[in-house]
């Protein structure tokens, strides 16, 4: 999945996935989310044995999740 965005984050996108966390240093409400949807989907997961990802790109964010082959 990818999400654009007007602006990407500095440093590691891999907080992205911490409880709580937002990008925009602000906070404040009109600018998104309580910041716990890409927790909740790490945590999601991570409980399938998966591993999720957040990579830059040209037009945002891309996010990946794989999980291990069912057998």
């Amino acid at each position: 999945m990818q999400n654009t965005c007007d602006t990407l984050p500095e440093g590691d996108l891999n907080r992205l996935f911490d409880r709580f966390y937002r990008a925009d240093a602000s906070r404040a409400r009109e600018s998104g989310g309580y910041g716990i949807g890409l927790s909740v989907a790490a945590a999601i997961v991570k409980a399938h044995k998966g591993k999720i990802t957040a990579e830059r790109t040209q037009d945002g964010i891309c996010f990946k999740a794989v999980f291990p082959a069912k057998g």
